[in-house]
């Protein structure tokens, strides 16, 4: 018998047993272990856990707790939430962004924390975002509610709240291998009396990009609890977890789970959507865990510590499996289960087909010669321009310029750590050819140019795709993390929705907008906050319309044409 056929009687079997037991006292007596350490289960089994893996990378944390609300009903313990968890997260090696724990925040506010959270996450640290407050979802989208918030209708929600979707953006700009949300914003809706058809109750359930988990603190669509005591539920349940030593981000989310659910008698049910992650992440270490860097995350044993918990007994079992069979399986046991939107997760993934490198994806790039670039030299350009390289030349590798024979240009430095020849490459020769009307010529990279003699240097085309059926793959100027966690969403969003980019990399979506035109107008208006000016629509509900995008003139500009963000 194979591997893969091993695997798949044993866990046949498995849910067998589970099936029939029910919700008994399984095998005996429970074999859940704290901490590290080795235990038996009932059958004289030795279950030895793999020994944690402690990260040295460096931890960033926005914990934001709203209150004192004053256009809507105040709530008590979102400030102590925020509190406790402030300490809990602190105590487990986490930086807060402003060195202390964001207590009622106004929009302003909100959205000046969000974009500091964002900065303090470049260069790769692990990325934690908690939030306690009022939280509402409108029309799929789900929406942090600021203390000054007042809503009147459903125009002022672009106005008065946040949306969820800044914190990912940040995560995605950031290029880090881990981020953390945390929601604990399921509460009653405080505008229900407002007549606004298009808020729902609850939070809606957003698709993790890579390398992220969002935890909710109660299922999609349904109301937390915001406590009797000091602290809700959930969040009692969650600092408990972290303060534990040894349990990985998702052994503390499933234990956090298992709490509530008890502790609410099944009235509250908090839910986990995730995407697969590089390496191990611990909050707190095992007393035996070595400091070394993160490895690659380990195959699961041939048969885990489980917990007494039947749904979380079957899902240690599967969780590490590449069969979507175990999934549906689960699935179809537990429909809103625990590890549903993880179930759902991993079949999506099981499902694409394997990556292909797209037409623009790699470029050929002409053989480097051994001559430093000088940016005095560079062809075509005006003097102001060749000015302007002076940030190409002292940027880090890998690093790419390309120019056009109109004197158009562009250039990408490794600001940030994560960028790679390929996408430097592929991404100048996008904006330049964006800028040129023609393909341009990938002049230098990494500091040494192609060649000394424009007249033998050819220009390098890239596919600029401006019209047709949207792809993820093809979306051009922006990061290959974004293309690859957040541009797969936009494909499976609700419409009518639009995709709004710039250039230079910043880009904006939006989602089930009543028409168009709504979500069109949103997406450049969120795109604007990165970029004064620029941001064009790329695509509209699942059409690219690059090619026909009109915008409004720039300052500069005579003609409300796709032309007038070609300011080179």
């Amino acid at each position: 018998m194979d591997v893969k056929s091993g695997a798949r009687v044993r866990a046949a079997l498995l849910f067998a047993t589970i099936t029939a037991l029910g919700a008994g006292l399984l095998f005996g007596a429970s074999t859940a272990m704290p901490g590290p350490a080795a235990a038996q289960d009932s059958r004289g089994v030795k279950l030895i856990p793999p020994a944690p893996v402690v990260a040295k990378e460096r931890r960033v944390a926005l914990v934001i707790g709203n209150g004192a609300y004053r256009n809507a009903p105040p709530l008590t313990n979102p400030p102590n939430d925020a509190r406790v968890i402030a300490e809990a997260v602190r105590g487990a090696g986490f930086e807060l962004v402003g060195g202390k724990v964001m207590l009622d925040l106004d929009r302003a506010g909100t959205e000046q924390a969000i974009r500091s959270f964002g900065q303090q996450l470049r260069g790769g640290a692990i990325g934690l975002f908690y939030y306690a407050g009022h939280g509402i979802q409108i029309s799929g989208s789900n929406y942090l509610v600021p203390v000054s918030a007042s809503l009147a209708s459903e125009a002022d929600v672009k106005y008065e709240l946040v949306d969820v979707n800044y914190v990912l953006d940040e995560m995605t700009h950031a290029g880090n291998r881990l981020n953390v949300i945390i929601l604990d914003a399921c509460r009653n809706n405080p505008f229900a009396n407002r007549g606004m058809r298009a808020v729902s109750g609850g939070l809606a359930q957003m698709q993790a990009p890579s390398g992220t988990v969002i935890s909710y603190a109660t299922q999609p669509g349904n109301v937390a609890a915001d406590g009797a005591g000091g602290n809700s539920p959930f969040t009692e349940a969650l600092v408990a977890s972290i303060r534990a030593p040894g349990r990985s981000v998702f052994e503390v989310f499933n234990d956090v789970g298992v709490s509530v659910k008890k502790k609410t008698s099944g009235t509250q049910q908090p839910w986990l959507a995730t995407s697969p992650i590089e390496g191990q992440f611990y909050f707190t270490p095992g007393a035996e865990a070595a400091p070394v860097q993160a490895a690659a995350m380990p195959a699961a044993p041939a048969f885990p510590a489980m917990s007494a918990d039947k749904e979380a007994l079957y899902w240690e079992t599967i969780k590490n499996s590449n069969d979507p069979s175990f999934y549906r399986a689960y699935l179809t046991q537990f429909p809103v289960g625990v590890f549903a939107g993880l179930a759902k997760a991993k079949l999506a993934a099981l499902s694409l087909p394997p990556r292909q490198t797209t037409p623009q994806g790699r470029v050929e790039a002409p053989a480097q010669t051994s001559t430093p670039f000088n940016p005095a030299k560079t062809p075509y350009l005006t003097d102001a321009r060749r000015a302007a390289l002076a940030g190409y030349q002292s940027g880090a590798s890998p690093k790419a310029l390309a120019v056009g024979k109109s004197g158009a240009y562009a250039f990408l430095v490794n600001s940030d750590g994560h960028l790679t020849d390929d996408e430097a490459q592929r991404r100048v020769l996008e904006r330049c050819q964006y800028y040129n009307e023609e393909p341009c010529i990938l002049y230098s990279t990494n500091g040494t140019v192609a060649n000394t003699d424009p007249r033998s240097l050819a220009p390098t085309p890239i596919t600029l795709k401006g019209s047709g059926r949207f792809t993820a793959a093809d979306v051009p100027f922006i990061a290959q993390a974004a293309r690859d966690a957040k541009m797969p969403l936009f494909t499976t969003a609700k419409t009518h929705k639009a995709l709004a980019i710039h250039p230079a990399g910043a880009w904006a979506t939006v989602t089930g907008r009543a028409t168009v035109e709504e979500a069109a107008a949103a997406a450049l208006e969120s795109c604007a906050k990165f970029r004064d000016e620029g941001c064009v629509i790329y695509a509209q509900d699942n059409d690219v319309v690059l090619d026909a995008e009109e915008t409004a003139p720039t300052p500069n500009a005579s003609r409300s044409t796709r032309s007038v963000i070609k300011q080179r």
